[in-house]
């Protein structure tokens, strides 16, 4: 039988498939002290202590994965485009290091457009940059 159940914040939420459960613990609904149950088990336990729902799969052992940092990406990301270009440059390096992480299945992914965002904001940012150089140095030398 395929039917879970989780308290989440003191609330039952269910039943849902197992595959559903495993995506409340990488969108971060269900930690590995929330409690989950299914009609196969005698009682309520730990989600931590279910067998492969802490587990990526198709990985060969469990993997925690790390939290996104979406928020962050995206803040460094309209710095750059307000404030300071080195900004910008941290958002759209860190961007790129932390979809990757979300392709692989290593970085939580409910975070992936707002890494996205931070890390367009932090191209505009360096590309507004370099053609505002461009622009002010054409003008000075007479274009």
């Amino acid at each position: 039988m395929d039917q879970w159940y989780a308290s989440i914040g003191g609330q039952k939420q269910g039943p849902v498939p197992f595959d559903t459960l495993r995506q409340w613990v990488y969108e971060g609904h269900v930690t590995e002290g929330d409690s989950v149950w299914s009609p196969d088990m005698p009682n309520w336990m730990p989600a931590g202590l279910v067998p492969g729902l802490f587990t990526i799969p198709g990985a060969s052992r469990s993997v925690r994965m790390r939290p996104h940092r979406g928020s962050v990406v995206l803040v460094l990301g309209i710095l750059g485009l307000t404030l300071c270009v080195v900004f910008g440059i941290v958002a759209w390096v860190m961007g790129n290091k932390d979809l990757d992480a979300m392709r692989r299945g290593k970085m939580d992914p409910s975070g992936r457009g707002l890494t996205q965002a931070g890390r367009i904001c932090g191209i505009i940012s360096l590309v507004w940059t370099f053609f505002g150089f461009w622009i002010l140095f054409g003008l000075s030398r007479g274009m």
